[in-house]
């Protein structure tokens, strides 16, 4: 094989990499307007997310296995197909069932190109090249994985959200004819017999029911019948699946791999990327754009610093293994990891744009150097296993990703609302304390009431219809009350009131002595009952000064509430997101230690290849 021909083949195998990876986190920021476009609920569209994910996490190692048995080019092309001709119906999609139907077939095309990847490059490069295909793999699969947010707010900015599954196709068909053109066909020349049925299916229902399980918890109650169920009958699925590949001839899945100390552990260390990536990913940009308010082309810019830090620290990270071997790179990304959640945990509503960039590209390289672990997994494999040693650590950081969410969003969506219950009863007990009309009063709870009364926070434009509402009740001009007491508007209404009780005497005596004057035919009759009627339209002019005096007081009031509220609400939040930040950082510096088992003694001798 050639220069130019090995280049053009790993164009091909990175452009399938990037797109597979890719599509688990672009459509997270699309779903409020696939909801709105195809009238879908925020519980059913929120497949559109989840059954990509299932399939990739459900057949990733099986789909490795079928690859290493049938041969890894054919079943790649076919990968391509599915993933690029399920893309392009995924932008035909008339309603919310085909657009959910399209993305599992085409989460199953990613499920196959995923892991046939590094093993594919092995087959190029060369076994003795293992170290840089598996970081380029690496940081190919930790940018996609972060970038999906950017990338996809940007396409939502200029493009229908259709794009987010069109751009995939011409990336597809390139990827398909430089793979079809330039790559040799590779196999496990171990493997022999039939494929293992009962191991396959065995495999597919544990993980099914556990990926189902972490997934959507949240959306049915982690103590529904259907959860406990989806989670107890994947556990037994999985007992019964490692109780038969032990005794089987040809098994789905040689167990004996996982004795390979350095697999097992990279695989957990994997694991732990993808479960900490739902920090950035999606964490953090449901509070720049559900709290700040930001757009999503505004929050895709803020986030994208962690798509490009990894871009560095992957290959920084690669280097570093070489000359000091996998345990530092992985430890001290794992750390960093942790250190970035924790500094996340410190971001307020006020915080800095800059400061939250800086807090990223900590993050960044946390990722890039915990994914040298796809590096060390495969490390020590014999090169006829690095494609089911592929399969199960990309499977590893699917798995993990549906942990993140698991743990991480049910975390924040708890936090959220005891968050909302203290924002509700602090912004009620506001407005009973302040000085208000009682119809404002009335307005008001009703619209706190109304907005609170959901499940999810209020939004933005929830929250202004609901100031819109309660500024027009404020424009009432009746039973207003007095502005505050010591106040500078206070002062200027009790000195008007004072002039008002002086004119209104000076025009009880007007008016008495323009009618003396009619009585007596005074020639200062025309007169005197032009200063009655003057003194009359002063008075009125004083009676509406002092509804407007009332009203401008009433106006400076509910601008003051409006603003405490909001800031109590800032304050909850934020906290509500900081203790979610908190526990991821506390799991992930637990499994830190993992790391020292990634990489063998240098006592210790690799396995013959």
């Amino acid at each position: 094989m050639t220069r130019l021909t090995r280049a053009l083949c790993s164009i091909g195998l990175t452009i399938a990499m990037f797109m597979g990876t890719l599509d688990t986190t672009i459509v997270n920021i699309a779903i409020p307007k696939i909801m709105d476009d195809l009238h879908g609920s925020l519980a059913n569209t929120s497949w559109v997310m989840t059954i990509y994910t299932l399939a990739m996490s459900v057949f990733m190692i099986t789909t490795s296995k079928i690859a290493d048995r049938f041969g890894r080019k054919k079943i790649m092309l076919l990968g391509l197909a599915l993933f690029g001709g399920f893309s392009a119906a995924c932008t035909t999609a008339t309603s919310l069932p085909m657009l959910i139907t399209f993305r599992f077939f085409q989460g199953l095309g990613g499920a196959i190109i995923t892991p046939i990847v590094l093993p594919m490059g092995i087959e190029v490069f060369g076994k003795e090249k293992i170290n840089q295909v598996a970081a380029l793999v690496g940081a190919v699969t930790a940018l996609a994985a972060a970038g999906g947010p950017p990338i996809g707010g940007m396409i939502l900015q200029v493009t229908s959200w259709r794009w987010i599954f069109g751009i995939n196709v011409p990336l597809a068909l390139l990827a398909f004819l430089l793979v079809g053109i330039c790559a040799h066909e590779s196999y496990d020349e171990s493997l022999a017999g039939r494929i293992d049925l009962p191991g396959l299916l065995l495999l597919t229902a544990a993980l099914g029911g556990v990926t189902f399980g972490l997934l959507e918890g949240r959306q049915y109650g982690w103590h529904s019948s259907l959860i406990l169920s989806s989670l107890i009958g994947g556990a037994v699925a999985l007992i019964a699946f490692i109780v038969i590949e032990h005794h089987i001839k040809n098994p789905l899945l040689e167990l004996d791999l996982f004795r390979e100390k350095t697999l097992s552990a990279s695989s957990i260390v994997y694991f732990m990327t993808g479960f900490a990536l739902v920090g950035p990913s999606l964490i953090l940009n449901y509070f720049l754009q559900n709290v700040l308010g930001d757009s999503p082309l505004h929050a895709a810019l803020i986030i994208i610093p962690v798509s490009l830090t990894i871009m560095v620290a992957m290959p920084i990270g690669t280097r570093l293994l070489a000359k000091v071997g996998a345990i530092p790179v992985t430890l001290a990304g794992m750390i960093i990891m942790a250190v970035s959640l924790f500094l996340l945990s410190l971001i307020k509503t006020n915080t800095a744009t800059a400061l939250i960039v800086v807090l990223l590209v900590i993050n960044g390289f946390g990722f890039g150097f915990s994914s040298v672990s796809l590096v060390a997994s495969v490390r020590y494999l014999p090169k006829n296993k690095s494609g089911i040693g592929s399969g199960i650590v990309n499977a590893a950081r699917q798995i993990g990703t549906c942990l993140g969410i698991a743990i991480l969003v049910t975390v924040l969506d708890t936090n959220i609302a005891s968050a909302k219950t203290q924002i509700y009863h602090t912004a009620d007990q506001l407005v009973t304390e302040k000085t208000l009309s009682p119809h404002v009063k009335t307005v008001a709870h009703q619209q706190l009431t109304k907005i609170f009364s959901g499940s999810s926070t209020p939004t933005t434009y929830q929250q202004k219809k609901m100031t819109r509402a309660i500024t027009k009740a404020a424009s009432a001009k009746t039973n207003l009350p007095k502005p505050v007491a010591g106040s500078d508007l206070r002062k200027l209404y009790d000195a008007s009131v004072a002039l008002q009780q002086g004119s209104s005497k000076l025009t009880s005596g007007s008016a008495t002595l323009a009618k003396v004057a009619q009585q007596s035919r005074s020639p200062l009759t025309i007169s005197i009952t032009r200063l009655a009627a003057g003194v009359a339209t002063v008075a009125q002019g004083q009676r509406s000064a002092l509804i407007a005096i009332k009203q401008i007081a009433q106006k400076q009031t509910l601008q003051t509430t409006f603003s405490e509220i909001k800031q109590r609400k800032n304050k909850h939040l934020a906290q509500a997101f900081s203790h979610t930040y908190l526990i991821g950082a506390l799991i992930v510096l637990c499994l830190s230690p993992v790391a020292f088992w990634t990489d063998r003694r240098k006592n210790v001798p690799a396995k013959a290849s």
